[in-house]
């Protein structure tokens, strides 16, 4: 034994085991099932996480459990009352029973006793004891080969043989705009709060009324069960939105005024001190520097912000991750790091005078990363670096906010680098609030290259806004100052997109004189690309104002620049500007050649843009030569393709073609109001080079319709989703992959999710077969559970019956059971427990999709996900003992979809990602993360008004089912969707 157990002194321990708790356990019944198997399997199990997770609770549970056990003794030891190792192993022996023996060290008295009495061991609270723990229970399993031990700690004991569970909060609500009551039934998070919440007052219940409010606190709250019981404690004094209107001060906020509850747990802030005065100087001062993050960081931004080099910062990390301090999450991109949002408060309490710095070095630190990311996404990086900042948003929208009040010049630096950012992610609004607010500022030291930059940057998102007034005079703004500072390649691309305004706006002339200057500035600066694009653009405005001629030199030159730099992307747009001109000037044949080179270009070079594009052109030359079946066959794949890119604005533009070539007029009118509502949403009116082709299409289904069918028409298509539209326009919405069939060629096949049925051979089995409803349920039981007893049997089908009532009754099933399956499969009784064994072929579906949710990627996601038609049984009338499996299997399910649509969300796989986040709402509307994710997808795409749709959605489903409200984290990402919207 180690020498500093041996010199244990006298009783001085906590006693005896602790009693029952007072109060009831909720929620986690599956994880204690699964807890109690672990522990019979393994001979050191270990419950770790975070104050306040709800360890000790949950070991309680499995201890009650396990008591049960034949043969099997257990022991709970509280060790939160010992102050020093010293106590440790004289605690342990008051618990055993074990007395002092002179001549006999206690110790060995202990080994003694545990190697003759096989049981449990529950060292409860162990992490301010954790070496002395750790050196106790590695002898303990050495010397006494049927001791099996369970200790709870807030990090792991490091001992060879430990099987680590990490604790963390209960299931929170769904992540829905409105939920109402029966929303929130199945979160573990709201039936705690409930149920401690009725403790402190008697008649409160979760209504439609305040269910958005439990909803919002528990998501808050992260599911941890000791802070949702302290801020259920506070109904005493305040009312329940009070309460959630406090959370961002929830460290202070929650206490509770109970007398018996432990000191360590009686506030918030205590149980955070329990863990804070366990850290060394190090770890704690970086744990406070860490809370200036928001949604995240690596292990470079906690090195930045801490001021270390990153090794150091790692390790730190690493055991504030052990500590249950710091959460780390892995995907394929980065190991990304978080804290639980009331350790955040905790930890931003502890920065004192340090605040001011560390978001200095933090706001640093993400404009580093920002003028990295406006680098890499003019490569071939583009993806990762989109998706790296999209991650970041928290942060960098956190140092804007700082910045704006703390240094300006760094505020107009990060908004200039996240321009680029903005564009391309189609946050055009996001991007001109900020910008605005960077270059608004007139009492600040800015520098006048840093000023121009983040001028051209605003004046670019007011452009694609079609706010061109704006765009001009910031363009205008930045080329002067570009001129002040010599800069001539920004005075170049400023002269660019003006030239691309004044277009817009059909000032065709001085679209021309911006051209022709941009042209000499990049061939003074000896840049062939500048040149060769400011060729493409002169050659689009001559095709405007109809000179062909002059269009088809001037791309014909473009093109031919494109391809000396080996531009591809050039190559082809030079080749649809050509065409465009080409057919225009009287050469249709000769356009189409020209689209279908630049089209089988794209394809080469997998330009998913530029293959849209192409289609698109050629499906307007085809509408132009009266071919209806090719034209909207190639407008059709455009759609998709610009669909898919999330390219809202050439969504609306197909949109409105299809609505004129490839519909009746009742689908026309419809797609054309959903694609003014789209263009709406995006703050895009309509370019004055197109309106006379809108209005062609406007008047060919006026034509058509009665003025009560067009406004009709025009209400649905204005209801339309973006993803509704375009499946009208292709005519090929979107289905679900059908589930796989289970028919074997012989043997037993049984389907329990969705539609559920039985086949024997490849038939199926009907009421005739059954006889009755039982023995089919009977079936699915000894399936679910197999080994059940029949008193086990009895309770679940039978639970009223008598003793002689059951064994009628279930012999009687039995036997048509036997009789259904017809040599199928056959029901053995062993060990006094009944099994169902096939005796050929069996599939079930149940298992498989068990097994598919087990696999990883996302090819075995989407496989798992196909495997779940519907709810376990959810078409047949069976006895409560199906619900547990169903809600298991559900959140199974749930877990898939989560899982999958993140993997595809971060590949930029956004559509696919939408559509499983589309079908996990569906799957449970309530669950307000899929919204929120599906939220994201959208912005992603570029499509901020389907965003902003969605949470319309769920705040009508939330208000109509629970009458509640989102969560703030929901309200926020609707608020700078929406509030970008309005302040740009």
């Amino acid at each position: 034994m180690p020498a500093s157990l041996v010199a244990a002194p006298r009783r001085t321990g906590p006693g005896p085991a602790t009693g029952p708790p007072l109060t009831r356990f909720v929620g986690r019944d599956t994880e204690v099932a699964a807890l109690v198997t672990a522990v019979r399997r393994t001979r050191l199990l270990s419950l770790v996480g975070p104050g306040g997770s709800g360890k000790t609770r949950l070991a309680h549970a499995v201890h009650d459990r396990l008591t049960d056990d034949p043969g099997r003794q257990t022991w709970w030891i509280s060790l939160a009352p010992l102050d020093r190792p010293a106590l440790l192993v004289a605690a342990v022996a008051d618990v055993l029973g074990v007395a002092e023996v002179p001549g006999r060290s206690r110790p060995d008295m202990v080994v003694a006793h545990l190697r003759e009495h096989p049981g449990l061991l529950v060292l409860d609270n162990c992490e301010h004891l954790v070496a002395a723990c750790a050196e106790l229970v590695a002898e303990l399993l050495r010397a006494c080969p049927g001791l099996r031990v369970l200790t709870t700690s807030r990090e792991p004991l490091a001992v060879t043989g430990e099987t680590t569970w990490w604790v963390e909060g209960l299931s929170v609500p769904a992540d829905l705009p409105a939920p109402n009551a029966a929303d929130l039934a199945d979160s573990q998070a709201v039936q705690l709060f409930a149920d401690r919440a009725r403790l402190a007052r008697r008649d409160f219940t979760i209504t439609d009324d305040n269910a958005a409010d439990v909803a919002r606190l528990c998501r808050r709250l992260d599911g941890m069960p000791l802070v949702l019981e302290l801020a259920a404690a506070r109904l005493r004094v305040l009312p329940l939105p009070r309460i959630v209107a406090l959370l961002d001060d929830a460290v202070s906020l929650l206490v509770t005024t109970n007398r018996d509850v432990p000191a360590r747990q009686a506030t918030l802030r205590a149980t955070l001190d329990w863990s804070y005065d366990l850290l060394p100087g190090p770890e704690r001062e970086l744990f406070a520097r860490l809370s200036v993050f928001r949604g995240g960081f690596t292990v470079d931004g906690a090195a930045a912000v801490a001021g270390e080099d990153p090794t150091d910062t790692l390790n730190l990390l690493a055991r504030l991750v052990d500590k249950s301090l710091v959460q780390a999450r892995t995907d394929a991109a980065e190991e990304r790091y978080r804290l639980l949002e009331v350790v955040r408060q905790y930890a931003a309490e502890r920065l004192g005078d340090q605040r001011r710095a560390v978001a200095a070095r933090h706001a640093a630190y993400m404009l580093d990363v920002a003028r990295q990311a406006e680098r890499g996404l003019s490569s071939v990086d583009q993806p990762l670096w989109r998706d790296r900042l999209h991650r970041d948003r928290g942060n960098l929208r956190a140092a804007l906010t700082w910045a704006r009040g703390d240094d300006g010049p760094l505020e107009v630096q990060l908004a200039g680098a996240l321009g680029r950012y903005w564009q391309l992610t189609g946050q055009y609004a996001e991007g001109r609030h900020w910008l605005h607010a960077a270059v608004s500022g007139v009492d600040r030291d800015i520098a006048p290259a840093a000023l121009a930059k983040a001028l051209t940057a605003l004046g670019r998102l007011e452009f694609l806004q079609c706010d061109y007034a704006a765009a001009a005079a910031r363009l205008t703004r930045a080329r002067e100052l570009f001129a002040a500072t010599g800069d001539e390649r920004g005075v170049a691309e400023a002269v660019q997109t003006l030239g691309s305004i004044a277009r817009e706006r059909g000032r065709y002339a001085e679209a021309r004189a911006h051209h022709e200057e941009g042209l000499e500035l990049w061939r003074r600066l000896a840049e062939p690309v500048g040149e060769a694009r400011a060729l493409q653009l002169l050659g689009f405005t001559s095709w405007l104002e109809g000179d062909h001629a002059r269009a088809a030199g001037l791309s014909g030159e473009a093109l031919r620049r494109f391809r000396e730099l080996g531009d591809t992307e050039g190559v082809v747009g030079a080749l649809i500007d050509l065409a465009a001109s080409t057919f225009r000037g009287g050469d249709p044949d000769g356009a189409v050649r020209l689209l279908r080179e630049s089209l089988a270009d794209a394809e080469r070079m997998g330009l998913r843009e530029a293959t849209a594009w192409a289609n698109e052109q050629l499906g307007l030359i085809a509408e132009a030569r009266g071919d209806r079946a090719e034209a909207v066959a190639r407008l059709r794949r455009s759609l998709t393709v610009h669909h898919e890119l999330g390219d809202r604005w050439r969504t609306a533009s197909v949109l409105e073609a299809l609505a004129g070539v490839g519909a009746d007029a009742r689908t026309g009118a419809r797609l054309l109001a959903a694609a003014d509502r789209l263009r709406r949403e995006l703050g895009t009116p309509l370019p004055p080079c197109d309106l006379a082709d809108h209005e062609r299409r406007v008047q060919g289904v006026r034509a058509e319709l009665s003025q009560p069918d067009l406004e009709r028409a025009a209400l649905e298509g204005a209801a339309l989703t973006v993803e509704q539209a375009v499946a009208a326009a292709t005519s090929s919405p979107p289905v679900p992959a059908p589930a796989p069939r289970l028919v074997p060629q012989s043997g037993l096949a049984v389907h329990a999710l969705g539609r559920s049925r039985v086949e024997v051979d490849g038939r199926a089995l009907g009421p005739e077969d059954w006889t009755y409803a039982k023995p089919r349920e009977l079936m699915f039981y000894l399936l679910t559970r197999p080994g059940s007893t029949k008193a086990e049997i009895g309770l679940a089908l039978w639970p009223e019956a008598s003793a002689t009532e059951l064994r009628n009754s279930f012999h009687t099933c039995l036997k048509f059971l036997r009789r259904a399956l017809d040599g199928a499969a056959r029901v053995r009784f062993a060990d006094g427990a009944y099994h169902l064994e096939a005796v050929g072929t069996l599939r079930h579906d149940v298992p498989d999709f068990q097994a598919a949710a087990r696999r990883d990627g996302i090819e075995g996601l989407t496989r798992a996900a196909a495997c779940y038609p519907g709810d376990f049984l959810a078409d047949t009338p069976v006895g409560a003992w199906a619900e547990p499996h169903r809600e298991e299997l559900r959140r199974e399910y749930e877990h898939v979809l989560r899982s999958l649509g993140g993997l595809l969300a971060r590949e930029q796989r956004f559509v696919e990602a939408a559509d499983v986040f589309a079908r996990l709402v569906a799957h449970d509307p309530l669950l307000e993360g899929a919204h929120r994710a599906l939220m994201r997808c959208y912005a992603a795409l570029g499509e901020r008004g389907r965003a902003l749709r969605q949470y319309e959605e769920l705040v009508r489903v939330l208000e109509t089912q629970v009458g509640a409200r989102p969560a703030p984290e929901t309200t926020e990402l609707h608020s700078r969707l929406r509030g970008l919207s309005r302040a740009a």
